[in-house]
């Protein structure tokens, strides 16, 4: 218990001003945003069709080809889904399975 005796106790004191986060802190910026409403209105007033691809201005032309070739390959994967029936999906289904090697087949246990 001596060596206990020269410990000081108490809170942890700081030296120089306190700091008060409530009265200074950091001060955040606000984001401004355009507003696109205007614009918006007067090409539906002229009577204009949306342009389908609107919502891809803010995107480079690499990125706006890669979002319309990926939007071409989702349609034809769903045409190609939505023509199977669920009995020729189960066939597939059953024929791929009977194609895998034996590594995949279920390990036989217990004795015999």
């Amino acid at each position: 218990m001596l060596e206990y005796q020269n410990v000081v106790g108490g809170r942890l004191q700081l030296k120089g001003k306190a700091l008060d986060v409530k009265d200074g802190g950091v001060k955040k910026k606000k984001k401004k945003y355009q507003r696109e409403e205007s614009s918006q209105t007067e090409s539906d007033k002229n009577g204009d069709e949306k342009n389908p691809h609107s919502d891809y201005d803010h995107l480079t032309r690499a990125e706006r080809r890669y979002m319309e070739q990926k939007q071409k390959i989702d349609m034809k994967k769903m045409a190609k889904v939505a023509n199977k029936s669920y009995k020729d999906r189960m066939q597939d289904f059953n024929q791929y399975l009977a194609n895998l090697s034996e590594n995949y087949d279920i390990p036989k246990v217990g004795p015999g």
